[in-house]
């Protein structure tokens, strides 16, 4: 109503309406592009850090072995911050979706990681190591970032 008291036409009025429409469209697809994309590369992050771990896994004691999965943790933590929550594009079902994918991929992908390096000790006659110990200090270290930035925000 605003627009037809400062001299607009209905056909200017439609004409911007349909030009918004199309970029809020356009501004939707971007943010799938952006979220997809960066899930990916979280995704694969967590997955090339498992393989990395082996060989930490099975030579380190549980001390070390600790302090290596919480750095790689918080630096996966942190690209996941860096990468998700700094885009203005994203919307909270997007937030949300990676907020429940990524933790589970993180520790699935620990925890098989584990028992391979697991086994791999058993061939070498070493100790074991405990699989929920490592995922959950690499889980409490992935997601220090997040909360940290939620608190800094607040």
């Amino acid at each position: 109503m605003k627009l037809k008291d400062n001299g607009w036409t209905e056909k200017e009025i439609k004409r911007v309406e349909h030009i918004l429409d199309k970029e809020r469209d356009e501004d939707t697809q971007m943010s799938n592009i952006i979220f997809w994309t960066a899930l990916f590369v979280i995704i694969f992050a967590n997955i090339l850090i498992s393989v990395v771990l082996i060989p930490f896994l099975v030579a380190f004691n549980p001390s070390y072995l600790y302090v290596v999965v919480v750095v790689l943790g918080g630096m996966i933590g942190f690209l996941y911050k860096f990468l998700i929550t700094n885009s203005a594009a994203l919307q909270k079902k997007h937030h949300l979706t990676a907020g429940i994918i990524i933790p589970i991929v993180a520790i699935a992908n620990l925890i098989t990681m584990v028992i391979v390096a697991n086994r791999f000790s058993a061939d070498l006659n070493l100790p074991p190591q405990n699989p929920w110990i490592v995922s959950l200090l690499f889980a409490a270290a992935f997601i220090l970032p997040y909360l940290i930035a939620k608190i800094r925000s607040r």
